[in-house]
């Protein structure tokens, strides 16, 4: 099996695990399922790459890729109660074009939109895509002990942001990087920074740096400054 055989699977299991949260959000007539089941896709993903991947054949099972299934299992199941502020940024503007196309029965572009987001998951996550498919050398080396150390500190910091939730709105940065400071984006950064350290010890792992750089990308172009538009303004609530 072909690395691109391999993502080709997993961007059709997300796209589906996509489809039922957004159609069940739409039978809700809230949003509140999609934004807080986000993740949850690419979690099954990851678990599903594990299974094709000795299905297949295609390398043995490394201590570093259970940990790093492991470690993203903890970061999505906190990231049903926590980071709430940046799904709602990173989703609000897709969630309104989705429930445009649902009223207007524009079949085409909800598929394109589902495709979107599954894509955009796919290839933040790649550095879990990595871990899975061709895993590297069963032994487990110091610079993945540092990369496991790295990503418990970023849940850690993630995890201690939860209670400086109103910090952001009682007092509101004025630059990007101000922002990017604060604890819930810092405790991200920090635990998709120690993944993909994780995923350099697989085979050709370091492709996966697309994965930190779109993430960056993401967060300096469209969460951070809707983020900062929504504090401006009045609370909303999204419907679909």
């Amino acid at each position: 099996m072909s690395l691109s055989q391999f993502v080709l699977i997993l961007l059709l299991f997300n796209f589906l695990s996509n489809l039922v949260l957004l159609f069940v959000s739409v039978n809700k007539k809230s949003s509140k399922v999609f934004i807080k089941f986000f993740f949850l896709p690419i979690l099954l993903c990851a678990w599903l790459a594990l299974t094709i991947q000795q299905v297949s054949e295609v390398a043995y099972l490394s201590t570093r890729q259970v940990l790093g299934n492991v470690l993203l299992s903890f970061w999505v199941l906190a990231s049903l109660s926590l980071n709430k502020p940046l799904k709602i940024a990173l989703l609000s503007h897709y969630l309104n074009k989705f429930k445009e196309a649902v009223i207007n029965k524009q079949i085409k572009r909800i598929i394109l939109l589902i495709s979107y987001i599954s894509m955009i998951q796919i290839v933040c996550f790649s550095p879990i895509i990595s871990l899975n498919f061709l895993s590297g050398p069963s032994s487990f080396y110091f610079m993945d002990l540092l990369s496991s150390i790295i990503c418990i500190f970023g849940l850690f910091v993630l995890l201690k942001s939860y209670k400086e939730a109103e910090f952001e709105v009682r007092h509101p940065l004025n630059r990007l990087l101000g922002h990017a400071l604060h604890p819930d984006y810092l405790g991200n950064l920090i635990l998709f920074l120690g993944m993909f350290l994780l995923s350099t010890g697989a085979t050709g792992g370091f492709w996966s740096i697309i994965g930190p750089i779109t993430m960056l990308f993401l967060l300096f172009k469209v969460i951070i400054p809707e983020n900062k538009r929504n504090i401006s303004q009045a609370p909303s609530t999204l419907n679909l």
